[in-house]
């Protein structure tokens, strides 16, 4: 009892201490957790995931860009060497800017030589190459290039292409314009000018550009965005299931609505969908991540804003982003600083959870050394134990096996009493129906004797005489007594055609779905049946059926007792 006392002491001391570390681990947990709902931190699982196997994905584009490359170098044909200069330019426009300025530039050469007379091609040729200039922070460059293009010769998308990228220009040229507030707000009026200019183009059905007007709306003072361009948005964003630049454009102005609308659950939803599409097609020209770690960082989250911002950083920096890393250059330094603030603190965290371990070790040590003492007494109190416990066994033993004897001998009566029963309402059915048979025999006979004596009394000698010889008066006789008979039987044996069949070969089975439904018995089941109520004799049965010993022969089953 002393011993067993100590456990209990020892055990509680053990779930208080547990409970101590649990509770200093549960801080932890509770300190690193975010306010996202679960489905956007299973999108930002997502995103970590794919981040961690870039290189996977890098190495597929290269060997993409690698064959393209060998195809264009064995190319003669000027049009051939044009679509894979094309086909160049898509693959590194947002992989790498200087290679994509290249292949800008070679196809831009290419199509003035190709369809010199074609103004449209020549002109997005010139817009690529800006595209390029402006990631790179080469704006006059950019304006300088644009310059000389004659809007009044384009077809109106290319004009939407056109006012698009001035609206770029202007927007990207205004972050580099930051000390200088008049002049970014200048430079901002213009981007939403051009955005305007592409709504008044009234593109027909042009998916492509369903970000303009919401990016436009975004910028305006007063937050000019309707209700109908957001939920076409929308609706196009959650319909898209393939990784693309353009839905991760959409999906980036989509979260920039909620964000302007203070739905921050919305916001992170569709920027990190914006940030996906950009991993899975290796876009290095990404903005939705940057502003994603950012949030993070507000939100406490750490640990992922500064792995999503050196993620920025280094795709930046492979890009030759200047754009991206004057962005970068203010909120890196805060993040990182911070960042190393939690590890600092992690460690003194760690280090008391190595202090607490130490010391619940060498309780645990301690404990050990005790119980092992107190098992060994136990061990020789089980010794002295297990003597007496060994004769209780064989008398309990001896004991289970006269119960056991005694279960089976009832359980035997039991039965037999129970066969016993079920023979004896067998018995009492049988002699119902027969008292029933033979009254309703009696009746019969005293019903046609009255038919008779009343032929006779009226003299109707001759009818008597057509009713004595008639033979369907017995034929109805009978077939009522077959009725009666087997209605009977059936209900006195359920299974009475399943017995039946278990006798004879597969050829003569009868169907219990046949005779469950007409309740009619054959000649063959009948014969059964008698031989089942115990008449053996070919000759009673005839005379009971009504039927000759011949066909009694004929239609015995090996099952049946032989003829007496």
């Amino acid at each position: 009892m002393r011993f067993n006392s100590q456990i209990m002491k020892f055990r509680k001391f053990l779930h208080i201490a547990m409970l101590f570390v649990a509770m200093i681990s549960g801080y932890t947990v509770s300190h690193a957790a975010t306010q996202i709902d679960k489905e956007n931190q299973l999108l930002l699982q997502r995103l970590d995931s794919i981040i961690t196997n870039q290189s996977e994905l890098v190495k597929e584009k290269e060997i993409r860009i690698s064959g393209l490359r060998q195809s264009l170098a064995k190319a003669n044909d000027s049009r051939e060497r044009l679509g894979l200069s094309k086909q160049l330019y898509d693959e590194y426009i947002v992989f790498d800017s200087d290679s994509a300025l290249y292949y800008a530039k070679e196809s831009g050469k290419l199509t003035s030589k190709v369809m010199p007379d074609n103004y449209d091609e020549i002109t997005r040729w010139k817009l690529n190459e800006a595209f390029i200039y402006t990631v790179q922070g080469l704006h006059d460059t950019t304006l300088k290039l644009l310059d000389g293009i004659d809007s009044s010769r384009l077809s109106p998308d290319m004009k939407g292409m056109l006012f698009s990228t001035f609206s770029y220009i202007y927007s990207m040229r205004s972050v580099y314009l930051l000390p200088n507030k008049e002049m970014q707000r200048k430079d901002l009026i213009m981007a939403n000018q051009y955005r305007d200019s592409i709504q008044a183009l009234n593109l027909p059905e042009n998916h492509n550009l369903l970000w303009v007007p919401i990016a436009a709306g975004i910028d305006r003072e007063g937050f000019d965005v309707t209700k109908l361009d957001i939920t076409a948005l929308k609706e196009k964003v959650d319909r898209a299931n393939t990784p693309s630049r353009e839905n991760a454009i959409d999906s980036y102005w989509l979260s920039r609505v909620y964000e302007s609308m203070g739905d921050n659950e919305s916001m992170v939803k569709y920027k990190t969908k914006a940030a996906i599409n950009d991993a899975l097609i290796v876009n290095r020209e990404i903005a939705a991540i940057q502003e994603l770690a950012t949030y993070l960082f507000e939100k406490g989250d750490l640990n992922r804003a500064y792995n999503y911002l050196i993620y920025t950083v280094e795709q930046a920096n492979l890009y030759h982003n200047r754009y991206r890393m004057v962005n970068l250059s203010d909120v890196l330094p805060t993040v990182r600083d911070a960042y190393r603030e939690e590890l600092e603190k992690r460690d003194q965290r760690l280090t008391i959870y190595v202090v607490v371990l130490g010391i619940l070790s060498i309780i645990l040590i301690a404990s050990i050394v005790f119980i092992v003492i107190e098992m060994r007494r136990i061990k020789r109190m089980r010794n002295l134990l297990k003597e007496a416990n060994e004769e209780l066994h064989e008398s309990v033993k001896q004991r289970d096996k006269s119960i056991c004897q005694r279960d089976e001998a009832i359980s035997e009566l039991e039965k037999a009493n129970a066969d016993l029963n079920e023979a004896n309402k067998q018995k009492l059915s049988l002699l119902a129906y027969a008292f029933k048979l033979t009254t309703q025999y009696i009746n019969a006979l005293e019903g046609y004797r009255k038919k008779l004596l009343k032929k006779y009394k009226v003299k109707q000698i001759d009818d008597l005489g057509v009713l004595i010889n008639d033979p369907e008066l017995i034929k109805e006789q009978y077939q009522g007594f077959y009725e009666s008979f087997d209605k009977t039987v059936l209900s006195i044996y359920p299974d009475f055609v399943e017995d039946y069949n278990k006798t004879v070969g597969d050829d003569n089975r009868v169907s219990p779905e046949s005779i469950a439904k007409t309740k009619t018995l054959n000649t063959k089941l009948r014969i059964y049946a008698l031989r089942r109520l115990g008449i053996s004799k070919s000759a009673e049965i005839a005379e009971m059926l009504n039927v000759s010993i011949r066909t009694v022969y004929n239609n015995r089953t090996s099952g049946n007792s032989e003829e007496e």
